[in-house]
């Protein structure tokens, strides 16, 4: 899908992703929900982004953690801090974030990290429609987002990433009825 270029098409496309995410999981068995991901076979399809997640609890964590920290860049930038969308320590190392953010949810319940991740993602959208189309789609109109338009900020939390982590669980399943065979 192309990048939206206005509010309305950058609404759907996030209200898009997510249906499509839960759509996935609904397709899911409960025996391929339970499993862990296994991807050594070929650890390329996992992305270095999601090597982290072991399970769909994992994925679904690190999904609503991102969105946490978007929650947080919008409201530095509404009350005029000038402070990056990455915390200082990992702005050279995500992917070390990306392992925290996992191992911060090892004990939160799948139920609860579905609840979480659906409350910032109607926080994003919420988000996203109190902005003018100006403020969303003109490069660098907030001093923290640099060369880039905040409607990208949008698209790299919500849709972008969702639509990986659906490629992600049908790796998983593909993964699962292959090894049953």
């Amino acid at each position: 899908m192309a990048n939206p270029t206005n509010k309305q098409q950058l609404l759907a496309t996030i209200s898009d992703g997510y249906a499509k995410l839960n759509e996935q999981i609904a397709k899911m068995t409960v025996e391929e929900v339970a499993a862990s991901f296994d991807f050594a076979a070929d650890p390329k399809k996992c992305g270095v982004r999601w090597q982290y997640d072991r399970c769909l609890r994992d994925l679904l964590a690190h999904l609503y953690e991102w969105q946490v920290l978007m929650r947080e860049f919008v409201s530095n930038i509404r009350e005029g801090h000038p402070k990056d969308y990455l915390p200082d320590a990992y702005r050279k190392n995500y992917h070390e974030m990306d392992k925290m953010l996992v191992e911060k949810h090892q004990n939160t319940p799948l139920e609860e990290a579905k609840r979480l991740l659906h409350e910032t993602h109607e926080e994003m959208s919420s988000l996203a429609e109190s902005f003018t189309e100006e403020e969303l789609f003109t490069k660098g109109y907030f001093k923290n987002t640099y060369t880039t338009d905040m409607a990208a900020y949008f698209v790299s939390v919500t849709s972008s990433p969702y639509g990986q982590a659906v490629k992600l669980l049908k790796t998983h399943q593909k993964n699962l009825k292959n090894q049953r065979k």
